[in-house]
């Protein structure tokens, strides 16, 4: 049976794509980043990795259960955020987050996790804090530059807001190495039913 590399998450609508992708743009024109720049905007949920293909019933069949009792979660994404590579002094991500976590998105990935992802693996860490829950800007960076530099070039950036609603999850893999190309496996609107 052939692997997959998957992972649950949320991507942006077009109307929300069209907003971050132009604040998107204003950041890469501050930071010139030397890397790739992300095309799907998404946040990831629980990332899940290799996983054989007869596991993608069980993951669906669950991910459909969620979905159908989890009701919208609104989202303000304004302020910028970045990961970075102490040995080599410079930035690997730049990255875009909402400057509070709602409790919702938290017990949403925590639920993902205990359904999903521990019994697959019972090592996959749900992605609930601040510095995980982000939508990828540009990322595999080499620009050298100081925690303080990226500090103030973000002044020239901000402020801004977007309002975003994960109103669905959905379920990907990754089409090559790289990450650079995404296929959605299948995707479940949000149903606000019982639970």
């Amino acid at each position: 049976m052939s692997k997959v590399n998957i992972f649950i998450a949320y991507m942006l609508s077009e109307r929300e794509s069209r907003q971050f992708g132009q604040m998107a743009n204003s950041v890469r024109e501050v930071f010139r980043p030397e890397g790739k720049d992300e095309k799907f905007f998404h946040t990831t949920l629980l990332f899940i990795g290799w996983v054989d293909e007869s596991l993608l019933p069980f993951i669906q069949k669950h991910l459909a259960r969620i979905a159908a009792s989890q009701k919208p979660i609104s989202l303000d994404i304004n302020r910028l955020g970045y990961f970075y590579n102490e040995k080599k002094h410079c930035l690997k991500v730049i990255y875009a987050v909402p400057e509070n976590i709602p409790e919702e998105l938290r017990s949403l990935c925590m639920r993902l996790y205990e359904v999903i992802g521990k019994p697959l693996s019972g090592k996959t860490i749900p992605a609930i804090s601040p510095s995980t829950i982000h939508f990828t800007i540009s990322k595999r960076l080499k620009n050298r530059m100081s925690k303080e530099d990226f500090r103030t070039l973000i002044s020239q950036v901000q402020p801004f807001s977007i309002p975003v609603d994960i109103n669905a999850i959905g379920l990907y893999y990754c089409k090559d190495p790289d990450h650079r190309y995404y296929r959605e496996i299948c995707r479940y609107p949000f149903q606000d039913g019982e639970r």
